[in-house]
């Protein structure tokens, strides 16, 4: 074979004329490169900066085409920017190369759910949640109650969170939606238990000290519910949830 026939086929002429090490050497760069665009893309989008981050995605996808990581990756940036039809497209070619690696299923599964389409988001999650690859099954169990939380249908998030403690006893979005689920169901001693366990793996944040306070307020534990509410009000005096508190103590005159 005639090597660089033109310059315009120059790079297809040279990887066909090369050997196999040099080949594979160059693909081994090219999906460093592909990887590094990736990386550099989902630090962008998490900041916000969805122009740069689209950017490096499209430099991603122009090397490697049918990468799923920059394909599921492209699909949530157009999530964000409202572009639902172009979203799924990007997460179906993410899906599309075998084996499908279960943290591009978790994506789509999060985008179905947030579409309302809740059967399809729970049953992709229990997928991704049996699958040995996948890192942190917790988390998919955990993404399955909360995605039934929106539906809503509260009994069959539940179980989806006690599997999620079973793998992880430190789930934290488990064990704040169990003080919740259990407190609705004026399971006060449960509710505390889990709000405890909460605030031991996890920041304070005002919604969870919101729902402490009514936990123990339930349970008549003046000096508990004392000492969330004094949390709730210095940590964050700004939010919706303390102007509740406030109108919650107008009402009953306590303080």
């Amino acid at each position: 074979m005639k090597c660089g026939v033109t310059i315009l086929i120059l790079v297809t002429a040279l990887s066909a004329c090369a050997s196999g090490p040099e080949r594979e050497a160059e693909r081994a760069r090219t999906r460093q490169i592909v990887q590094t665009q990736v990386q550099l893309a989902a630090g962008y989008l998490e900041r916000g900066k969805l122009d740069i981050a689209h950017q490096q995605l499209d430099k991603a996808l122009e090397l490697d085409a049918d990468n799923p990581a920059a394909n599921s990756l492209m699909g949530v940036l157009q999530w964000r920017l409202e572009r639902y039809d172009e979203a799924e497209r990007y997460f179906q070619r993410s899906l599309s190369s075998e084996p499908v690696d279960p943290d591009v299923q978790n994506n789509y599964a999060v985008f179905l759910c947030a579409r309302g389409k809740y059967d399809e988001a729970v049953k992709l999650f229990e997928e991704v949640a049996r699958n040995p690859a996948y890192r942190t099954p917790a988390a998919a169990h955990e993404n399955a109650g909360l995605c039934l939380m929106k539906r809503p249908s509260p009994a069959a998030a539940e179980q989806y969170f006690r599997k999620a403690l079973e793998r992880n006893p430190q789930q934290p979005k488990s064990l704040l939606n169990m003080a919740r689920l259990s407190h609705n169901k004026g399971q006060n001693l449960s509710a505390r238990g889990f709000i405890q366990r909460y605030f031991q793996v996890s920041p304070d944040s005002a919604d969870s000290l919101l729902l402490a306070v009514h936990i123990e307020r339930a349970l008549r534990n003046r000096n508990a519910e004392a000492s969330y509410a004094l949390r709730l009000r210095n940590k964050f005096p700004d939010s919706p949830e303390a102007a509740q508190l406030e109108r919650e103590t107008r009402k009953t005159g306590k303080r």
